[in-house]
């Protein structure tokens, strides 16, 4: 866990320095665009912080009162984070049609450009740094913070080329217009990270059924197995079946042994992992 609250902390700070940058230099230009930014890096800090606060309650140890842990805070910090995106997606599209109607002069165009510029480099190296923490632990809140850092890097870009357009051709309509295209752009990723958040609340199965089949039905002294469950939460994946032996007198402790093997055998494959497996004489199913 020390991996993940890091790389929320490296995030928060940098999105902090960014949000302070860009909403200086939109009281001195009045660029669309530049709020467009600003409230997304104003986002992602509320955001990265909202993470940093759920990953160090779900990283406390099971109690009396939470059997299983706390990991569920997660879903409180999802729908905080999901009404936080819905606020700025309104907040930049009123601006932006404000502006359409109410035309203002863009001014500082010139320091816009440096200040997204840098905005870009400082966010690439948020997004390399999320995505390798990502690849060592698949954590959830992680992977979402680098989708947001992500978005922020590519409308960065976008930004850019609204306000070279406007400094060459002075047609200041493009500035809205492209920020009215930002906020756009931003609801689409963010309604995916909201299906993984609910496929994650709603218990949905890790899809790999067909790779635990094998791994059990492997072992020479199964008969077959039933009542498989799967399901994933806080990047630790939750298996559970049970096992019906070919020999029908067999031990506990053979059959303990034999289902500690396939235990084994399953977490080479789920590093983090919870197997729960039941020993059954037959196939219940079949009575």
């Amino acid at each position: 866990m020390h991996n993940e609250k890091k790389a929320v902390k490296i995030a928060s700070f940098w999105a902090l320095i960014l949000a302070i940058v860009k909403f200086t230099f939109w009281i001195i230009s009045w660029s669309m665009t530049l709020l467009a930014t600003a409230a997304d890096s104003l986002l992602d800090l509320m955001v990265s912080l909202l993470n940093l606060f759920a990953l160090k309650e779900a990283s406390k140890p099971a109690d009396k009162d939470h059997n299983y842990g706390h990991w569920k805070i997660e879903w409180i910090v999802a729908v905080i984070e999901w009404l936080i995106i819905i606020g700025s997606w309104w907040l930049i599209i009123f601006s932006s049609v404000k502006k359409l109607i109410h035309w203002t002069q863009l001014n500082s165009i010139d320091e816009s450009i440096i200040v997204m510029i840098i905005s870009i480099i400082v966010t690439g190296i948020i997004v390399f740094f999320l995505k390798r923490t990502a690849e060592k632990t698949h954590n959830l809140i992680i992977k979402a913070d680098l989708i947001h850092y992500t978005m922020d890097f590519l409308t960065n870009t976008w930004i850019i080329i609204a306000l070279v357009l406007v400094k060459y051709t002075w047609y200041q309509m493009i500035d809205p217009i492209i920020a009215i295209g930002i906020a756009i752009y931003i609801m689409v990723p963010s309604f995916k990270i909201m299906k993984e958040w609910i496929d994650v609340l709603m218990d949905k199965s890790i899809d790999k059924d067909d790779m635990i089949w094998k791994i059990i039905l492997k072992n020479k002294d199964i008969e077959s197995f039933h009542k498989l469950k799967t399901h994933k939460s806080w990047g630790k994946v939750f298996i559970s079946f049970h096992l019906v032996f070919k020999n029908k007198k067999i031990s506990l402790k053979e059959a303990n042994d034999i289902s500690n093997e396939i235990e084994k055998e399953l977490k080479k494959h789920f590093k983090k992992s919870s197997i729960l497996i039941r020993l059954d004489s037959y196939n219940e199913l079949d009575s």
